[in-house]
């Protein structure tokens, strides 16, 4: 009978220790749905910038506009500031000099919060780029007074004349004249941009060649066919001349609008990616 009651005793015991183990596993089961399964770096609220190493899947589009400043510039400026977007201004420092009305335009570019002015050298070449690129030296004499005279902060570079990228470990030549220049400029701490598409225009009135539709399709396009210098990028080179007289062909604001509808973020050369995780 002793032993029918030890028996007992011993099958109690067991069962209460299998049913608080079973309720303490089904707390760790509930426990582990509930945590998250995707570490806190790697959530999607993380805000990711150009250059970084992580895959992002956005566009980006950099509003390049060369011969600053020219009589575009003051609907530049006014366009730039109403849709707040970021823009950039690649300098001919000689045509300030030599005229008070665009000193003033100057001032008042480099005063524009959304606008970063990079150098595009000083002289422009006086547009005879052959003899130019001749002697890199002396191009580099003329960036650096360009740098130095309008106190350029950021040492980005646009040669006259010339599509011909050099961003160190990257570089791209059209096959033109100017390389050895740009790797004298890249030794000396410049980065060397060109550009993926234009905005054409005719030299007569330098109104565009092609529509603001056009456009925006043949961006579409190129990010499509992931044929920019660097996937989801897109730099777009225009011109200050091409705005001195406005009209619906050349409306720059609506073309920024398009560009926004087809979710495009603009962004300075400055946050370029130099070495992107492709």
């Amino acid at each position: 009978m002793k032993k029918v009651g030890i028996l007992f005793m011993v099958a109690v015991i067991v069962l209460i220790t299998v049913r608080c183990s079973d309720s303490e596993r089904h707390l760790e089961i509930e426990e582990s749905i509930d945590s998250p399964l995707v570490p806190d770096s790697i959530l999607p609220n993380d805000v990711v910038t150009p250059g970084s190493s992580v895959p992002d899947s956005r566009k980006y589009i950099y509003l390049t506009i060369d011969d600053s400043p020219l009589n575009g510039s003051e609907y530049i400026d006014s366009i730039i500031s109403s849709e707040k977007i970021k823009a950039c201004l690649f300098m001919v420092g000689k045509g300030i000099d030599e005229s008070g009305k665009f000193r003033k335009y100057y001032k008042k570019l480099s005063n524009n919060p959304y606008i970063q002015i990079y150098n595009h050298s000083y002289s422009h070449a006086n547009n005879k780029y052959e003899n130019y690129y001749k002697n890199p030296e002396s191009v580099l004499e003329d960036f650096e007074k360009n740098q130095s005279e309008f106190n350029i902060s950021n040492k980005i570079a646009r040669l006259p004349g010339r599509n011909l990228w050099n961003l160190g470990k990257r570089k791209k030549n059209y096959r033109q004249t100017g390389s050895d220049a740009s790797d004298l400029l890249l030794e000396n701490g410049y980065k060397v941009f060109g550009w993926d598409i234009e905005w054409e225009y005719d030299a007569k009135d330098y109104t565009p060649k092609e529509s603001i539709d056009e456009m925006v399709k043949a961006i579409e396009d190129m990010v499509s066919r992931a044929k920019t210098f660097t996937p989801n990028h897109v730099i777009l080179l225009l011109h200050d001349q091409m705005f001195g007289k406005v009209n619906d062909k050349n409306d720059l604001a609506q073309l920024i609008e398009r560009l926004k509808e087809n979710d495009y973020t603009f962004e300075y050369l400055s946050e370029y990616p130099l070495e992107p995780n492709l």
